[in-house]
């Protein structure tokens, strides 16, 4: 039982058409007092594209200096710089002229206060490599080609919070499937709340059998587009009435996940672990309610289930995605 949470595995590859991208180079101001140097930077903000629906889509972004804090040359400047110089976006040219990639990195916080001075929680992620991806079938179009080569991988090592019944529609109906919450950390061992994670049908009754609060295991997710249920005509009113269809959105949903491990154990988390983290989070998040507004968002045999995974900027300020896990 660790009194401390360990760093977690967390890591996530996405592959398929920049959809958008901001690019910003500059140099960062010399701080004497804290003995740092004037050096030059790259700061990458973008959304990938990695499905043929659109809402298949997700935010990205990166922050690379030239050094290191102890003077070396940071191995990912020059890549980041080579990826930028030739990268396309869909927003600025098009969709069949937008870059092939595939982005490897983590899931990392995304928490602020927005303008109607309300504290929103969210995620991003935090992107390391850049692969330009050229075995794409030229014959065919970018969005055929995200059909069969857009991909979501999500490698996840995770602290149970909690998990219930999916509850959907005005009379409350269970849908067959689980929503389950985790807690994982990020490269500096922040904790980092996961919610919403979808435990699809076929695992509704053996992940409650083989999974329970306080235990951690690493999970295997991926990204998935569903479609909410049409809006039925109303009753009443005059003539013919529409239905309204379902907007399609996404989904981060289980695939697999290994054996889990108790909290107790030697190698588990402790409960007394994460209530102190969880203390340090809402710590952080009462400063930045403190601080308010800040303008336009900123980063801030033992038996297992289902398919094992192999994973070697802001979000919009939307208040109608409450219920999605990024």
């Amino acid at each position: 039982m660790e009194d401390s949470i360990k760093k977690l595995v967390n890591q996530v590859k996405l592959t398929g058409v920049i959809a958008e991208l901001e690019v910003r180079q500059g140099t960062q101001k010399a701080n004497p007092q804290k003995g740092s140097v004037a050096m030059p930077y790259i700061s990458v903000k973008g959304e990938i594209q990695f499905g043929a629906q659109k809402s298949m889509s997700r935010r990205f972004e990166t922050y690379v200096t030239k050094y290191k804090k102890n003077g070396s040359e940071n191995g990912l400047f020059q890549p980041t710089l080579n990826f930028i110089s030739t990268a396309k976006s869909v927003a600025k040219s098009s969709m069949e002229e937008a870059t092939f990639i595939s982005i490897q990195g983590e899931i990392k916080t995304n928490d602020y206060v927005n303008k109607d001075k309300i504290l929103k929680e969210g995620l991003t992620i935090k992107a390391t490599f850049f692969n330009t991806v050229e075995t794409y079938d030229i014959s065919k179009s970018k969005s055929e080609n995200l059909a069969t080569l857009g991909e979501s991988k999500i490698d996840v090592e995770g602290y149970i919070q909690s998990y219930i019944p999916e509850i959907k529609g005005e009379e409350s109906t269970e849908t067959g499937r689980l929503k389950l919450n985790i807690l994982t950390t990020d490269f500096f061992g922040n904790i980092i709340p996961i919610k919403n994670i979808i435990v699809p049908k076929e695992f509704f009754e053996d992940f409650q059998k083989i999974y329970g609060e306080t235990q951690t295991a690493l999970f295997f997710l991926s990204y998935l587009a569903n479609k909410a249920e049409s809006k039925v005509a109303t009753v009443g009113g005059l003539g013919v009435q529409r239905t309204t269809d379902g907007k399609t959105y996404t989904e981060m949903v289980l695939s697999g996940a290994n054996p889990a491990v108790d909290s107790d154990s030697e190698v588990g988390i402790s409960v007394e672990a994460i209530q102190i983290a969880l203390k340090v989070r809402k710590e952080m998040l009462d400063e930045l309610v403190v601080k308010g507004y800040q303008g336009k968002a900123t980063a801030s045999a033992p038996m297992g289930i289902g398919t094992k995974g192999g994973v070697v900027a802001p979000n919009n300020d939307l208040d109608d995605d409450d219920d999605l896990p990024f």
